[in-house]
């Protein structure tokens, strides 16, 4: 006795809302990885940044001096955390924006590329805030080093929620299909 069979159509609606998804998260991510080497290229912070850095923690009890912000910053750019999170960002996220238009257009090397791209993403990035979250342990105390530490999380979150939304299409069995190459008939 044989069950009954399901006919599995392929499904190209859902891949090329995945690759919509796709471009938003790569250009957000992009554009921070983008702020990182530009903040990295920055050897003095202006002072007016700084002070608007450190104001709410100073408010909240803790003692952060100006002169300790510029020892953390001076400390991220020596130990290249600016330089690891901005060129993982802006390259991984390069690649998933690619990716996301192959994806688009229905191509299976769109979701490997897009998948490549947010793991080289994900990978540098989280190396990159435990960089910073060290540099802040090394040269502060108290909010800031919290913050360093959820920056960290968040950073390596979104771009580990952007891996796994990349890598659908190849898990789904409709939208592979959607993605196989058709048969010449």
């Amino acid at each position: 006795m044989v069950g009954p069979t399901i006919d599995l159509r392929p499904d190209t609606s859902g891949p090329r809302n995945v690759a919509v998804i796709l471009v938003l998260g790569a250009v957000l991510l992009g554009l921070t990885g983008v702020d990182a080497l530009r903040q990295g290229m920055v050897e003095d912070l202006p002072l007016e940044q700084v002070e608007t850095t450190i104001k709410t923690p100073n408010l909240s009890g803790d003692e952060v001096t100006v002169e300790q912000y510029e020892a953390f910053h001076d400390l991220a750019r020596a130990n290249g955390a600016y330089a690891l999170r901005g060129w993982s960002l802006t390259v991984g996220m390069s690649l998933v924006l690619i990716g996301a238009v192959g994806l688009y257009r229905l191509r299976l090397w769109g979701p490997r590329l897009a998948s490549a791209g947010a793991l080289v993403s994900t990978v540098g990035a989280t190396v990159a805030g435990f960089r910073f979250h060290d540099a802040a342990k090394a040269t502060m105390e108290g909010l800031l080093v919290d913050t360093q530490w959820h920056v960290t999380l968040a950073c390596g979150v979104s771009s580990g929620l952007c891996l796994a939304v990349a890598a659908l299409p190849l898990l789904n069995v409709r939208a592979r299909l959607a993605l196989e190459p058709k048969e010449e008939e």
